[in-house]
């Protein structure tokens, strides 16, 4: 099989899960359903990175113990071929719909504070194909983009919140919702169908990563900076605009860094930092993109995963060209229920393949006494 896969260590996957993480949660997850009942999203946002991280755990910890050497092997292992493939349509599906949900949101921001003379087509035109080009030359490639990268937008993204950091005030946070903790929590449980993808997707791909041990290091820290950075642009975002203001707003980061240019000499400090961030975009959406084709192409017994990403690539600019009602309403089930079909299944799988491994042991020291 030609997947492309290639071998890198855990900086390039920490990098890599950081930038796709902190990606979906600010961008994706950023509607104005989330300051229904104040502003909590300062632990909602980073709530949705920590269960995806539990989640993450148990399974490395499940392929671990049962000796599996990715997640396509513990799911046949603990349900067999039949459920596996359904599970595995399953991530190809929500992995190819976070790909959908992050580039469609960039798409349209790139459109309506930058490029407002022309429509929204050309604009796809110039996003899509760079993430089909980056995609199409595979997992290595991508990892070592993110690792070039990844520091790089991190540090811009603090730089950016400290220039502002005159205009923060503490009282903007009130009235807290402490009498909606039910509400957050519901909102985090929600929000991980924007998360968990980041993370399976690199426990399907543990081979490329040196094993499933080096997997779950590089997880962990990307989840681990991600939940932190997260956390911080929440707050910041928080202290400078009530939750009332912010029900009513479009990308709140933006317009956070565009109250800095308009009280400042940084003269198009938005716009730069806006192309910062499709630049981190462009690495999440081809990690995502390559890895519904990677698990489709592994389950299906593809021979060449290119085919695969063109595809699926050309099926995402026409969903994003489209925009049918029918297509639209099926990517809003997918936002509202997409944890439950991620959080359940998966979490079983991790479950019944710990039981498995665990007798299957206890059967074979019991045989070698005998």
């Amino acid at each position: 099989m030609k997947l492309c896969q290639g071998r890198v260590g855990k900086q390039e996957g920490a990098n890599l899960i950081g930038i796709a993480l902190v990606s979906s949660a600010l961008f994706v997850l950023d509607i104005a359903e989330a300051y229904q009942y104040g502003n909590g999203t300062y632990v909602s946002f980073p709530g949705a990175i920590l269960l995806a991280l539990v989640l993450f755990l148990l399974l490395a910890g499940a392929m671990r113990a049962s000796g599996q050497k990715d997640l396509l092997a513990l799911m046949d292992f603990a349900f067999g071929k039949f459920v596996g493939n359904i599970l595995s349509a399953l991530i190809c599906v929500l992995l190819f719909a976070n790909a959908y949900f992050l580039i469609s949101r960039f798409a349209t921001m790139v459109h309506a504070l930058v490029f407002m003379e022309v429509t929204l087509f050309p604009v796809l035109l110039w996003i899509v194909p760079v993430v089909i080009y980056i995609a199409f030359h595979g997992f290595e490639c991508i990892a070592r983009i993110a690792k070039c990268f990844g520091v790089i937008l991190g540090a811009c993204l603090l730089l950016s919140l400290l220039f502002p950091i005159d205009g923060y005030e503490a009282y903007r946070l009130f009235p807290l919702p402490l009498n909606h903790w039910d509400t957050i929590a519901a909102d985090a449980f929600t929000g991980t169908f924007a998360t968990i993808p980041a993370m399976l997707a690199l426990l399907c791909m543990a081979q490329g990563m040196q094993g499933v041990q080096s997997a779950k290091k590089a997880g962990i820290i990307g989840a681990a900076v991600s939940i932190g950075l997260v956390a911080v642009v929440q707050v910041a975002i928080g202290m400078t605009f009530t939750y009332t203001e912010l029900q009513n707003m479009f990308v709140p980061l933006y317009r956070l860094n565009l109250k800095l240019v308009q009280e400042s000499y940084f003269f198009r400090l938005d716009k730069m930092l806006l192309f910062l961030w499709l630049i981190g975009a462009l690495i999440a959406g081809a990690y995502y993109l390559y890895g519904a084709g990677f698990v489709f192409c592994r389950r299906w017994s593809r021979y060449d995963i290119r085919p695969a990403v063109i595809a699926a690539g050309i099926i995402l600019l026409c969903c994003l060209t489209t925009e049918h009602m029918g297509q639209l309403q099926a990517f809003q089930v997918v936002r509202q229920y997409g944890s439950w079909l991620l959080v359940v299944p998966f979490t079983a799988a991790a479950a019944v393949a710990l039981v498995k491994s665990h007798f299957l042991k206890k059967k074979g020291q019991t045989d070698e006494k005998a």
